[in-house]
């Protein structure tokens, strides 16, 4: 076994087994940081989109309200103006159940994100 040793150190294979074994280690770091680069930007844009997501609905809510009591005023009621946001709200759900507008919308928000995590790769290649 000594002898085995000491041919590997006269060939200096065993300084080459190292650095061989370093270069690995130092491989497998960087996919590890590179690894929580992507997992944090993913996060940052489903937090994002997230906040999106209320900041929209809140707008649309509000507005819904505001457009309700203003039809109250102008139909003198108290009921008549939300009645017909109501109703506005379920034609129009109604037409995404009948022209499969979701689907659509589905596929639209798949292609979009496709094409922005391409453009993205692209980017970083080119950095």
């Amino acid at each position: 076994m000594a002898d085995y040793k000491k041919l590997l150190n006269f060939l200096k294979i065993d300084s080459i087994f190292d650095d061989l074994i370093a270069i690995v280690e130092a491989k497998v770091e960087l996919l590890k940081i590179e690894l929580k680069e992507e997992a944090a930007k993913a996060a940052t844009k489903i937090i994002s989109a997230i906040f999106l997501g209320i900041m929209v609905f809140l707008i649309v809510l509000f507005l819904s309200i505001t457009l309700a009591t203003l039809l109250n005023e102008l139909l003198d009621s108290r009921f008549w103006g939300f009645a017909i946001i109501t109703a506005f709200y379920m034609l129009l759900l109604i037409a995404f159940k009948v022209f499969k507008i979701g689907k659509k919308l589905e596929l639209y928000i798949e292609a979009s994100l496709n094409n922005l995590s391409t453009e993205e790769e692209e980017v970083d290649d080119e950095d």
